[in-house]
C-alpha cells in the first residue's frame, strides 16, 4: 500500500498511522478488513435503528412534534452541524430509546474463556461454552426499567448538569456492548443516525401505512418483518 498519504485524521489516514506499543502498524490486511468492518458494521445496524425510529415517530405523534419543536428553533432550516447537535436534547434521546426497544444487534454470541459461577443459584459456565445474550429481553425487563414497554424518552433527559440519569445497572442497556470489547463505531453511528434523523424531520412529512402490520423479526440484525410502509410527502 503506497504511504504517502495526506495530513488529514480521516479513518484512513489513522488506520495508517497506528501503531501498538512495540512500534508494529497494521499490515495492509488488517487495514482493509478494518476499513471494510467500520463501513459495513455501521450501514446495517445505522440503517435498521433510522427504521425503528422512525416507526416510533409515527406510532406516537406527540414524540414527533417534540422532536420538530425542538429541532426547528435551533436549525431555523439550515443543515445541522456538529455544534448543533449538543443543544438537541431530546433527538439523543429519541435515539438512545429506541436503542433500549428495538437494538439493531438484539442478539450476540460469546464463548466462555475463563470458567465462571454466576449469582445465588451458582449457575457453572465452563470454558469453551457458548453463552447467548438476548438485549431485546434485557431492555425490557422490569427489574431493571419502570414501565419498560412503554416508549419514554424522557428517561434519558439529561439534568441540569448535563448528565444522563443512572442505570439500575450499569449492564442493563447494551446496544453497543460493554468492556473492551464494546462497538468500536457507536459514536460515529449515533452521529450518523442523528443528523439523518434530523433532516427527515426537518424536510419531509411522514405517515405509516393503515392497518401495516409491524413484528420485530430477529435475524443478525433485528428487523421488521413485514417492512414499515409509509407515505412520504415533502414539508411544506
Amino acid at each position: 500500500m503506497n504511504e504517502n498519504h495526506s495530513d488529514q485524521n480521516d479513518l484512513l489516514d489513522l488506520l495508517l498511522t497506528a501503531e501498538d506499543k512495540e512500534g508494529k502498524k497494521f499490515s495492509d490486511e488488517e487495514i482493509e478488513n478494518e476499513a471494510i468492518t467500520f463501513v459495513l458494521a455501521g450501514h446495517e445496524t445505522t440503517g435498521g435503528l433510522l427504521s425503528w425510529c422512525l416507526y416510533i415517530l409515527l406510532t406516537n405523534p406527540e414524540v414527533f412534534n417534540d422532536c420538530r419543536e425542538e429541532v426547528d428553533p435551533v436549525l431555523n432550516g439550515q443543515i445541522p452541524d456538529y455544534s448543533d447537535l449538543q443543544n438537541l436534547i431530546i433527538i439523543d434521546a429519541v435515539l438512545h430509546e429506541t436503542l433500549r426497544l428495538y437494538p439493531p444487534v438484539s442478539i450476540i454470541m460469546r464463548e466462555c474463556i475463563r470458567e465462571h459461577t454466576i449469582g445465588e443459584e451458582e449457575i457453572r459456565i465452563p470454558v469453551g461454552a457458548g453463552v447467548l445474550f438476548n438485549f431485546y429481553n434485557l431492555h425490557r425487563s422490569d427489574k431493571y426499567w419502570k414501565d419498560p414497554l412503554k416508549f419514554d424518552y424522557k428517561r434519558w433527559i439529561r439534568n441540569s448538569n448535563g448528565l444522563k440519569p443512572k442505570l439500575a445497572h450499569r449492564f442493563c442497556y447494551l446496544p453497543f456492548l460493554a468492556g473492551v470489547r464494546n462497538c468500536i463505531g457507536q459514536n460515529f453511528g449515533l452521529l450518523e443516525a442523528k443528523i439523518v434523523l434530523i433532516i427527515i424531520i426537518q424536510k419531509l412529512n411522514i405517515e405509516i401505512k393503515p392497518d401495516h402490520k409491524v413484528v420485530p423479526h430477529h435475524r443478525i440484525t433485528l428487523k421488521a418483518k413485514y417492512g414499515i410502509q409509509a407515505k412520504i410527502q415533502p414539508r411544506v
